[in-house]
């Protein structure tokens, strides 16, 4: 688990809160991993939505927080000339909130998710937050957004 607090950046701005774009994808998400998590002997300890981590489960004596998005631009096979894969800076907030927990043996992992949820990649923390910060742009992403740049070779890819 990251040992470093992440902090806002100034000035940046980020996306507002959509509640179509929730509803559409927050429980296929959920529900797809929930799946992945639990063939891979994972016990489900709490999905319900409280704006935190999505998934909290548990496997032996550690303690697992998962992070859910489903990433719309990727179809099919990832594309290689991508280089990186892209996670909204606010997610740092994330972050900070597991690694305040202080719990004994944690790990938190970020999933991005393929539309149609076939295979993710899986993030460790860590990596997240060691990758670079800078703005991103594109056509759905607002000017002053940061993204974290996570180059894909440290991520790993699974099916689901």
């Amino acid at each position: 688990m990251t040992t470093t607090k992440l902090n806002p950046i100034v000035g940046a701005v980020n996306i507002p809160f959509s509640r179509q774009r929730y509803e559409t994808s927050d429980k296929p998400a959920k529900d797809v991993v929930i799946d992945y998590l639990v063939r891979n002997g994972h016990e489900i300890l709490d999905s319900k939505e409280d704006f935190s981590v999505d998934i909290k489960s548990k496997k032996g004596y550690n303690s697992y927080f998962s992070e859910v998005e489903i990433k719309y631009g990727w179809k099919g096979d990832w594309n290689p000339s991508w280089k990186e894969i892209r996670l909204p800076y606010r997610k740092h907030k994330l972050i900070n909130k597991v690694q305040s927990l202080d719990i004994e043996n944690a790990f938190f992992n970020f999933y991005i998710i393929r539309p149609d949820m076939k295979a993710a990649w899986r993030i460790k923390d860590n990596v997240v937050a060691e990758s670079d910060v800078r703005e991103a742009q594109g056509r759905n992403i607002m000017k002053g957004e940061y993204f974290f740049h996570i180059p894909y070779e440290k991520a790993e890819l699974i099916e689901l």
